[in-house]
């Protein structure tokens, strides 16, 4: 029951942007382009989440490529962050933005992290939490600190169990692109 409440409250419309509260999704291949100044550290916690990711979500992969990106990840300094991309958020060290197409299938976007500013344990939640969020998991939350969704400024650098559950459970065959709430209940049996 408390997984899919949480389920529910982060991963059915979004923290920005009008959008409706159904289901929004990858239905193609992640292909991640690196951009900016990471340092060593960034890039092997990008690698590590990808992993984790391929290993909870099956029906697509992420990789890292240097050309057909379909995501874009800019590590560079807040003052940049408009130039990148116009809808950016003020006050965000950390930053997504992802267009979708009318069935609510994502096929572009692009994540903003902080260069300097920040730790490089902010730097490595940061770059777990919005290569997490542009999945379609786009809400956050105040109900678990140790959760990656957590809506406060944590360092969080893994997934908790519950957290992995909504990753696997957004990209279950049976959750279908544009999908409400009832229509989740409903395919998944709850009452």
């Amino acid at each position: 029951k408390q997984e899919i409440e949480y389920f529910f409250e982060t991963a059915l419309g979004a923290e920005y942007g009008a959008t409706l509260p159904v289901i929004h999704k990858w239905s193609d291949n992640i292909r991640i382009r690196i951009n900016g100044t990471p340092t060593s550290e960034d890039l092997d916690t990008l690698n590590q989440i990808v992993n984790e990711l391929n290993l909870l979500i099956n029906t697509i992969t992420l990789d890292i490529v240097t050309r057909n990106s379909n995501i874009d990840i800019y590590f560079d300094t807040v003052e940049q962050f408009s130039s990148i991309e116009p809808n950016y958020v003020s006050g965000n060290m950390g930053f997504f933005w992802a267009w979708w197409n009318d069935a609510g299938a994502f096929y572009k976007g692009k994540i903003l992290i902080a260069s300097e500013g920040i730790s490089q344990r902010e730097r490595s939640h940061l770059i777990r939490e919005e290569l997490t969020q542009i999945l379609g998991i786009m809400n956050d939350s105040n109900r678990y600190e140790d959760s990656i969704f957590y809506i406060g400024w944590t360092d969080t650098i893994e997934y908790l169990p519950i957290d992995r559950t909504i990753i696997s459970l957004l990209y279950d065959p049976r959750l279908k692109l544009g999908m409400t709430q009832n229509q989740v209940k409903d395919v998944l049996g709850i009452p």
